[in-house]
């Protein structure tokens, strides 16, 4: 819903959460930004103007304190930011609270290493010289879009506290946690067209290594199956992705999941005795369901994780 503003209406140390950011550039090359902005009783479309770039702070989740003056461009209305700062207080809960936010996770399946010809073959001996053995390095297919596939899709939304699961699947399959739904696809391609047809409903985006694994997967399959994505992911991460991979780490390296949650006293996803690197397995023989409740289990602890990292950890030096 769009915020009602009137044209040529001056705005005046107005406070907006920032819900989009892009950076454009005119005519002449000079580089301006493209920003949505929210308020609890709407949206409104914004632009800061190359000569005004430097009077204004701006990022995705913040809060901004703007100055500026209500445009009507061929009955478009939207703001001429002139100056604009980030505020940091307690009135920001009430406009978090309105950013769409969805937490996901994905699962992969690669095809075994007999399947691959010769030359792919060596190919990926060479993409896992780093595997402690060969048979290790047999199995990764599944971590590369070049061999694999997505199988299965995990998302949560973490304002309304229900998630969906988009499974591969030849049966009709059931959900474990009644907070979700399963839908099933016969093809990776319906998977994705899916995926990215909810994706777009969304402002923010949680996940764990998602920036490193989850988000170039999706887009070099969804390239693969000539599917439109979304948005580019540039240098695979995105001002729109919180990855905790990132968040929660130490002298440059980050934690499995798994000991993450056994630290911060979050049910362990792994639990049930079912882990990443056996859905390849699990889709061969069938459990389907199996696969669809661990993806489910991954991105409510991911969610879990999440709002411990927002509440007490995501504060700025």
């Amino acid at each position: 819903m769009a915020i009602k503003f009137e044209a040529n209406q001056l705005i005046r140390e107005e406070h907006f959460l920032v819900t989009k950011k892009e950076l454009k550039k005119t005519s002449k090359g000079d580089d301006y930004y493209q920003l949505e902005l929210s308020k609890p009783e709407g949206k409104i479309n914004a632009k800061i103007w190359p000569n005004n770039l430097t009077q204004c702070q701006v990022e995705i989740g913040k809060v901004v304190e703007a100055n500026g003056k209500i445009d009507d461009y061929k009955g478009q209305i939207s703001l001429i930011i002139d100056s604009c700062q980030i505020v940091e207080s307690d009135e920001a809960s009430e406009f978090v609270a309105t950013l769409k936010t969805m937490v996901f996770d994905i699962e992969t399946l690669g095809k075994d290493f007999e399947e691959l010809d010769e030359t792919e073959q060596e190919y990926l001996m060479h993409l896992e010289k780093s595997a402690e053995n060969k048979e290790d390095a047999k199995r990764k297919t599944a971590v590369h879009p070049i061999f694999g596939k997505v199988c299965a899709i995990g998302m949560y939304d973490l304002n309304n506290k229900k998630g969906i699961v988009l499974s591969l699947s030849e049966k009709e399959i059931v959900p474990e946690n009644n907070e979700f739904v399963y839908k099933t696809f016969a093809d990776e391609k319906s998977l994705l067209e899916e995926f990215w047809k909810i994706f777009q409903k969304y402002e923010q985006f949680v996940t764990y290594n998602g920036d490193g694994f989850d988000f170039p997967f999706l887009i070099i399959r969804s390239g693969i199956n000539r599917i439109k994505t979304a948005f580019e992911m540039k240098k695979w991460g995105s001002d729109k992705s919180i990855d905790l991979a990132n968040k929660i780490r130490q002298n440059g390296r980050c934690y499995k999941l798994e000991f993450l949650c056994r630290a911060f006293g979050i049910k362990n996803p792994k639990g049930e005795g079912v882990h990443g690197d056996q859905v390849s397995d699990l889709f061969n023989v069938a459990e389907f369901n199996k696969i669809a409740d661990y993806v489910a289990r991954d991105v409510v602890a991911t969610s879990e994780l999440y709002l411990i990292w927002k509440e007490f950890m995501s504060g700025e030096i």
